[in-house]
């Protein structure tokens, strides 16, 4: 079914833009030759010197390279269209993928057991998870504040996600539960504990999570650390000289410095600020559509970053609005969530809300079945070497050779349709609001491209501007390592967070084009932190990580970029080296 799904929105896709570039009304040659005003009022045209002449014969030379940009960009236009019929239909191709992704990793296994893969495979499965989490789990059990509380009946209602409780259960979640919720105290009261946990218990489930942060620091020493010049290094001698508990009540402190500085209350001036920054940008757009002289390149250049800038600071807004981070009401906040996402940047808000929180709950994690963070996985290419095994077809073993390559073009030419197809088709639960909120998304940008003669390029250059959001929202995790997801939920959330995640260095003229979102540690470690805290807030996670021995990393955004490349391409070399990096037939 996803199959045909995508060769009907590709060909849709490619209909679109062969027909709009190819239609005797619409292409370049009869935009070109169209006849258009002198400015004395009388009408002008192009002859095939490249001249544009008066009707009394009076002539103007245009510039002979116009014509070689407009043919360029037909061309342009003519290759988008199959481009994205191909990358549609082998997206939704994938999606009946997992039987073979299973088959795959079975035969992967069969056929280089007895190969010797690098130390950075260990993902921490030869070792046998804490007897009693074990036990807590099969009972449905969470524990919190020293108390063991039964959360089997209630998994299935989760407004977080089934998946996210179900992951966290048997696990110490005292600490998760409180940076995740708003007012955990007033949810807890709803609840009585089963039992207290008795201080073997608390003594096992702490060794436990020491053990699997150190294990984690060693990967990270030998595969991540001085991976860039940016970066506070970890101790060197952290295996020995970390104490995870004197580092969680440290963290434990911070937090409640936070609470009581009154930093989780959103800022209603804040968000005025805000909604009044993003419909400038639109206004701006739709000003330059109408004012900019037609024939210069200006009049769609500069209307298409600036509504591309009005989409990307609308996803910044719906991002904090799913976070429940604009206002104190959450249906307020899900309304404003749906306004600035599904409507304004065409974005199901809904379905990025329900990806959203697993990616924080379980960032850059997988288990037997495959990937359990959502937002971190695609189709087209793999980030990390542990990922091999998931993808079992054979097209992508191909294209994982020129990944490197590939991954920039793909993100500036399909990464605005892409999002917006997938997050429109892939919805888990159906909902009536999503389909008014398409339908608004269209109606508004039918009006908004309708002020230009060139909406196809308008839209392109605004396009262009939003692939530059999801290379940022990708550079916070892309290079940076991958657990299982048992290991990441039984060992410190707080640690696991650091180690996934860097920031991105900027002026204070600059964050508002990162949306605050530079300062990702203490958006990840705090998720119902409000942005405009960010930079109060980061410095003294910085204190924090240095004084335990914790890496941090503040890296500009241009290395950033280069620094996922680079791990597409040692990915791509490892892949040639244990996985099947060749197209079967």
């Amino acid at each position: 079914m996803r199959l045909f799904l995508g060769i009907a929105a590709g060909a849709a896709l490619t209909t679109a833009c062969l027909g709009y570039s190819h239609h005797p009304q619409y292409s370049i040659q009869h935009l070109l030759n169209t006849p258009t005003h002198h400015p004395s009022g009388k009408s002008v045209v192009e002859n095939d010197e490249g001249d544009i002449t008066c009707q009394d014969g009076a002539g103007m030379k245009s510039h002979p390279e116009e014509h070689h940009m407009w043919t360029l960009l037909e061309a342009v236009i003519n290759f988008v269209g199959p481009a994205l019929l191909l990358l549609c239909t082998f997206y939704y191709m994938s999606g009946d993928k997992e039987d073979s992704i299973k088959v795959k990793a079975q035969s992967n296994q069969e056929v280089d057991k007895d190969d010797d893969l690098p130390s950075s495979t260990c993902t921490h499965s030869t070792i046998k998870t804490c007897p009693i989490r074990e036990r807590a789990r099969e009972e449905g059990l969470v524990l919190y504040d020293g108390d063991w509380y039964s959360v089997a009946k209630f998994v299935p209602y989760h407004p977080g996600g089934a998946e996210v409780l179900h992951q966290y259960l048997g696990s110490d979640i005292s600490f998760v539960f409180h940076v995740m919720h708003r007012n955990p105290e007033n949810i807890m009261k709803r609840r009585k504990p089963v039992r207290a946990a008795s201080m073997e218990e608390l003594r096992a489930l702490t060794l436990r999570r020491e053990e699997i942060c150190k294990e984690m620091m060693e990967e990270y020493q030998l595969n991540y650390s001085d991976k860039t010049r940016h970066e506070t290094p970890p101790s060197k001698n952290f295996t020995t000289s970390f104490n995870l508990e004197a580092f969680e009540i440290d963290a434990h402190e911070l937090y409640q410095q936070f609470v009581e500085e009154g930093l989780f209350k959103p800022s209603l001036f804040w968000l005025v600020q805000k909604t009044v920054l993003v419909l400038f940008f639109l206004s701006l757009s739709v000003m330059g559509m109408k004012l900019l002289p037609e024939t210069t390149p200006i009049s769609y250049i500069l209307p298409g970053i600036t509504l591309g800038l009005f989409w990307h600071q609308s996803g910044y807004m719906m991002h904090d609005s799913e976070h429940h981070n604009l206002v104190g009401n959450e249906l307020f906040n899900d309304i404003l969530g749906w306004m600035y996402g599904t409507v304004f940047l065409g974005v199901n808000g809904a379905w990025w809300r329900e990806e959203h929180r697993e990616h924080h709950a379980m960032l850059n994690t997988f288990d037997d079945t495959g990937f359990k963070d959502p937002q971190m996985r695609e189709d087209v290419w793999i980030q990390n070497k542990k990922l091999v095994p998931f993808y079992g077809q054979e097209l992508i073993h191909f294209l994982v050779n020129f990944q490197h390559i590939l991954f920039i073009p793909i993100i500036f030419i399909a990464g605005r349709v892409g999002i917006v197809i997938d997050s429109t088709l892939t919805e888990r639960k159906f909902r009536p609001w999503t389909i008014l909120g398409n339908i608004l998304h269209v109606l508004l940008h039918y009006f908004i491209l309708s002020q230009t003669s060139h909406p196809l390029l308008v839209y392109a250059f605004a396009s262009f501007q939003q692939a530059i959001l999801s290379l940022q929202l990708l550079g916070n995790h892309y290079a940076r390592p991958w657990n299982t997801v048992n290991a990441a939920t039984e060992g410190n959330y707080f640690i696991w967070q650091i180690l996934c995640t860097q920031d991105f260095a900027c002026s204070k003229w600059t964050r508002w084009y990162y949306g605050g979102l530079n300062f990702h540690y203490s958006h990840h470690l705090f998720p119902t932190l409000p942005r405009e805290y960010f930079h109060v807030t980061t410095p003294r996670i910085q204190k924090l990580c240095e004084k335990h021995g914790l890496p941090f990393i503040e890296i500009e955004f241009i290395d950033c970029v280069v620094g996922m490349v680079t791990n597409f391409n040692e990915v791509r070399k490892e892949f040639a080296r244990h996985g099947s990096g060749s197209l079967y037939i």
